[in-house]
C-alpha cells in the first residue's frame, strides 16, 4: 500500500519530468495516456479494496526536507513580489517566514504518522486520478492548437499538479499541509501566468496574495494548536475532542478554506484565472484544485458541528451560494458563467460540510464528485468551442447545433447534469434542503432555508440560460452533419458524459458503496441508507430505481426529440406591405448587480470576519 501511495504522487512528477525533457508533442499524449491508464486503476484500488484508514509511516530525512521545500517556496513569493514590485506578496511572504520559523522552533517530536489516508483522501484520489488525468489528456490537443512548442511546459507542469494534489490531501502533518497547500497556490501562479502577457501576470500575481492570505491562516491555526495542545496532526486534533478543543484555530483552517474556494470577496483570484488555457479552468479551479476548500470542511466536520463557527460558516457560504449564482445570471462568457457557478457550488459544499450531519457530509461528497465531472466537462467543451469555433461569449454559440450537433449536445448534458431532475447533483441540494429543514427551529437554518431556495432558482435560471441560447438553431430544416472532433477533445468528454449518466442511473449503489464510507470515515457513524437495492432509500427519502430511470431518459431524450421540432409562425403583420419584423428576444438585464457588487464584496467580508472572531471565540 505504501509503495502505491508514493506511485500516485511521484508517477505524475516522473512524467512531468519525461516531457519537459523530451519536448514532443506525440511522446506527451502518449505520457499523459498512461498516467491516465495508471493512475485511474490504483486510485480505484485505494478505495475500493485498500484496507482503510491506515497511517503510512515517513523517513525522518523527509521532515528536513518538506521544511527546507517550505522556505525555498517562500523565498521564491518573495522573490516574485520584489520582481513585480507587489509589496503585499512579499510582505505576506515575510510573514509567513516569520511565522513558520516560530512554529519550527517550538514544535515538540511526534510520533504519529505524517500520512493518512483514509476513505475521504481515497475519495479525492479518485476525483485527482480520473477527472485531472483526462484532462491533462486534452490539453495537449488544446495546446497543439495554439502553439506545439507550449505543449510540453504545459503539459509538464499539468502532470506535476496532479502529484501535488495526492499528496495534499494524504498527509497528516498540518506543516506538511501548510506547504502543499501553498504549492497549489504556485501551481496557480504558474498557470495563470503561463501566457506571459500583461493581463496573465496582473491576474496570476492577484491569485498569488489571495491565496498567501488563506496560507497565513494555516500558519496562524499550527500556532495555537502547538502551543496550547502540543499537537500538529489532523488525527491527534480531531482526537482532543469537541469540548476541549479550542475553536480559534479551527476558525482560521475554516478562513484557509474559504480563501481556496474562493468565496466573496476572495473570489476575484478565480475569475482573474480565465485569462489562463482553459484546461487550467478545468484542472485547478473547477474539478481539481478548489475541492481542497470543501475537503477541509469535511476534514474538520466532526470538530465544528454544532459550534457557532458551523452556524456562522453556514450563513457565509449560504450568502455566497446565492450571491455568485446571481451575478454569474448577468455574464455572457461562457468561462466566466462557469466561473461564478464553480464560486456558488463550493459555497454549497462547505455549507454541507459545516452541518454536519451524516446526510449533509453525504450530500457534500456528492456535490464534490459530480460538481468536477460536470465542469470539467463544461469547461473542456468551452475550449472546443474556443479553438474550433472561436466562440468565448454564449451568444456566440447560437445556432452552433447546426454545425457542430456533438459540442452541442455534450455541453446540454454537462448543463442539464448541474441541475435538473433526476441528476446527481440535484439529490445532493436535495439532501442539504432536506437536513436544514429539519433544524427549522432556529433563525439561522430558517434563513439558510431561504438562501439555499434563492441560490438553487439562480442557478437553474443561470443554466436554463444558456441552454435556451445553445439549443437554438436556424429555421431552414438542415440536415445533420457530425461534425470533426480530435479524440484527445472527443474522448475524455465522452467518458465525463458516462461517468455522470451512469453514476445518477445507479445513484443508489454509488451512495452505498462510495458515499457511506465517506460518512463513516469522516463522523463515525452510518448513512440511514437501504443497503442491497437499486432504489434510493436514504432516511425518509426515498426514490424508486424506475423513476430515476424514467426520468433520466426524459432528460436526456426530450432535448434530441426537440431539436426536430419545427414551428413555424407569421411574423409578417397586415398593413405593412409584406415587410417583415424582426423577433428579438431576451431576458431580464442584470446588469444593475454592478453597482452593488463593492457592497455585496463588504458583506461578504464582513461576515468572514464574524465567522472568524465570534465563531472562533476570540469574544
Amino acid at each position: 500500500m505504501e509503495t502505491l501511495f508514493w506511485l500516485l504522487v511521484l508517477l505524475p512528477w516522473i512524467f512531468a519530468f519525461l516531457v519537459a525533457i523530451i519536448r514532443d508533442k506525440n511522446f506527451s499524449i502518449l505520457i499523459s495516456t498512461i498516467n491516465f491508464l495508471l493512475m485511474a486503476p490504483i486510485a480505484f484500488w485505494f478505495f475500493f479494496k485498500a484496507p482503510l484508514p491506515t497511517f503510512i509511516e515517513t523517513p525522518h530525512w523527509l521532515d528536513g526536507l518538506m521544511l527546507l521545500y517550505d522556505f525555498l517556496l517562500l523565498f521564491y513569493f518573495v522573490h516574485q513580489g520584489i520582481k513585480y514590485k507587489h509589496k503585499l506578496i512579499y510582505l505576506l511572504a515575510f510573514a509567513q517566514i516569520f511565522l513558520l520559523l516560530w512554529n519550527v522552533w517550538i514544535m515538540p517530536h511526534s510520533q504519529t504518522p505524517n500520512i493518512y489516508i483514509d476513505k475521504l483522501s481515497a475519495f479525492m484520489f479518485l476525483i485527482v486520478s480520473f477527472i485531472g488525468s483526462l484532462i491533462v489528456i486534452f490539453a495537449n490537443q488544446y495546446m497543439a492548437d495554439e502553439d506545439e512548442k507550449k505543449v510540453a511546459p504545459f503539459v509538464a507542469l499539468l502532470l506535476w499538479f496532479l502529484g501535488v494534489m495526492n499528496y495534499a490531501v494524504a498527509v497528516n502533518n498540518l506543516e506538511w499541509f501548510f506547504a502543499l497547500f501553498e504549492t497549489t497556490t504556485l501551481a496557480s501562479y504558474l498557470l495563470i501566468r503561463f501566457r506571459k502577457d500583461a493581463m496573465s501576470i496582473r491576474n496570476a500575481l492577484l491569485a498569488l496574495w489571495m491565496n498567501q492570505i488563506g496560507g497565513v491562516a494555516i500558519l496562524i491555526s499550527l500556532l495555537f494548536f502547538i502551543h496550547y495542545y502540543g499537537v500538529y496532526h489532523f488525527t491527534d486534533i480531531l482526537n482532543i475532542g469537541a469540548t476541549v478543543l479550542s475553536i480559534i484555530p479551527l476558525a482560521f483552517l475554516v478562513i484557509s478554506a474559504l480563501v481556496k474556494g474562493a468565496q466573496i470577496p476572495f473570489h476575484k483570484w478565480l475569475l482573474g484565472a480565465m485569462v489562463a488555457p482553459t484546461p487550467v479552468s478545468a484542472i485547478l479551479h473547477s474539478a481539481t484544485m478548489v475541492k481542497i476548500a470543501p475537503y477541509l470542511i469535511l476534514r474538520l466536520s466532526p470538530a465544528i458541528t454544532g459550534t457557532l463557527l458551523s452556524k456562522l460558516l453556514i450563513i457565509t457560504t449560504g450568502f455566497v451560494f446565492v450571491v455568485a449564482a446571481l451575478f454569474a445570471l448577468k455574464e455572457v462568457y461562457f468561462k466566466k458563467i462557469l466561473a461564478y457557478s464553480t464560486i456558488s457550488l463550493l459555497a454549497l459544499m462547505m455549507l454541507a460540510g459545516a452541518i454536519g450531519t451524516p446526510i449533509a457530509v453525504a450530500a457534500a461528497a456528492i456535490l464534490m464528485l459530480f460538481h468536477a465531472i460536470s465542469k470539467a466537462l463544461l469547461f473542456l467543451e468551452a475550449g472546443v468551442i474556443e479553438k474550433l469555433y472561436h466562440a468565448k461569449t454564449i451568444y456566440d454559440i447560437k445556432c452552433l447545433i447546426n454545425k457542430a450537433p456533438i459540442t452541442v449536445l455534450f455541453i446540454l448534458f454537462g448543463l442539464l447534469s448541474m441541475t435538473m431532475v433526476p441528476f446527481a447533483m440535484f439529490i445532493a441540494k436535495w439532501f442539504t434542503l432536506s437536513e436544514v429543514a429539519g433544524l427549522l427551529n432556529r433563525a439561522a437554518h430558517v434563513i439558510t432555508i431561504v438562501m439555499l431556495a434563492i441560490g438553487g432558482v439562480s442557478l437553474t435560471s443561470l443554466y436554463l440560460k444558456v441552454l435556451g441560447v445553445i439549443v437554438t438553431h436556424n429555421e431552414e430544416d438542415v440536415k445533420v452533419k457530425f461534425e470533426k472532433i480530435p479524440a484527445a477533445y472527443f474522448i475524455p468528454n465522452f467518458l465525463y458524459v458516462l461517468a455522470a449518466f451512469f453514476g445518477t442511473l445507479f445513484i443508489a449503489p454509488l451512495i452505498q458503496k462510495v458515499f457511506n464510507p465517506i460518512v463513516i470515515h469522516v463522523l463515525g457513524v452510518s448513512l440511514p441508507v437501504k443497503m442491497g437495492t437499486l432504489d434510493l432509500v436514504v432516511g425518509n427519502l426515498v426514490i424508486p430505481f424506475w423513476v430515476i430511470a424514467l426520468a433520466l431518459a426524459f432528460v436526456t431524450i426530450v432535448p434530441l426529440i426537440a431539436y426536430r421540432i419545427r414551428l413555424k409562425a407569421d411574423r409578417v403583420p397586415e398593413y405593412l406591405c409584406g415587410e417583415t419584423i424582426p423577433v428579438r428576444v431576451g431576458t431580464y438585464s442584470l446588469e444593475c448587480l454592478d453597482k452593488v457588487t463593492p457592497y455585496v464584496e463588504y458583506i461578504a467580508l464582513a461576515l468572514i470576519i464574524l465567522t472568524l472572531i465570534f465563531g472562533g471565540g476570540m469574544i
